[in-house]
């Protein structure tokens, strides 16, 4: 990761010079039909990270709200990295223009190489896919495996329910932490950008807490979460 510093916890972290130029990884839905609130919000993401200089890393499909905010990107001046399933190149139909796209073998593979090109992460509304990346990037923060930013933009409370849900499993003991030490929301798209730019945020999880979600760490014996 070209701004990248060693982190603290031994994984990957980003410097908090918020004048870095960062490559923000963003999950959000392929499907079309949506609600126009979203697609919105997609295009003035896509509009914010080109004016500030972010790269866009995402899925590499050209339909849904992942083709809004790659064409916004595009069209205010930034610049892309795409990684997609062969399988799901004709199914999502790929954005051709995007400026680096990887033609990976496997989901796996795909959310390998947007890991490894991304500073931050940031959720857009999504469907079973997006939250699946949206927990996994959780999942390691909580594991102490990265410190990167992990940002949910909460477009018409379309997360509350997400959110009432983490606040429910931190009460009865089920995760340690939850919003605030995991991840961040934010109800705009300039809010959700800077929280990107904010760098990591506390160390999520210590002592007994930190072993214990080690235990349920599955990613080793599974080829990668």
């Amino acid at each position: 990761m070209s701004n990248g510093v060693e982190s603290a916890f031994g994984g990957r972290s980003i410097r908090s010079d918020r004048q870095i130029r960062r490559s923000v990884c963003v999950f959000c839905a392929s499907a079309s039909g949506l609600p126009e609130v979203y697609h919105r919000a997609a295009r003035e993401l896509g509009a914010e990270l080109a004016r500030r200089g972010h790269r866009l890393v995402y899925g590499g499909g050209n339909v849904g709200l992942m083709g809004e905010v790659a064409r916004s990107v595009h069209q205010h001046g930034g610049t892309i990295f795409g990684a997609i399933p062969r399988a799901l190149v004709d199914r999502e139909l790929a954005y051709g223009p995007t400026d680096e796209l990887v033609v990976t073998d496997t989901l796996r593979d795909r959310k390998a190489a947007m890991d490894d090109h991304a500073d931050a992460f940031l959720a857009l509304p999504g469907g079973f896919g997006t939250l699946e990346e949206l927990l996994e990037v959780v999942t390691l923060r909580q594991l102490r495996l990265h410190d990167r930013p992990v940002v949910l933009l909460n477009v018409a409370g379309y997360y509350d329910p997400f959110l009432a849900m983490a606040r429910s499993m931190v009460e009865q003991g089920f995760a340690p932490q939850g919003e605030g030490a995991l991840f961040r929301v934010a109800r705009t798209p300039a809010e959700a950008v800077d929280l990107a730019e904010l760098g990591p945020g506390p160390d999520p999880a210590g002592g007994e807490a930190a072993v214990e979600a080690l235990a349920e760490d599955w990613t080793d014996t599974a080829g990668g979460a």
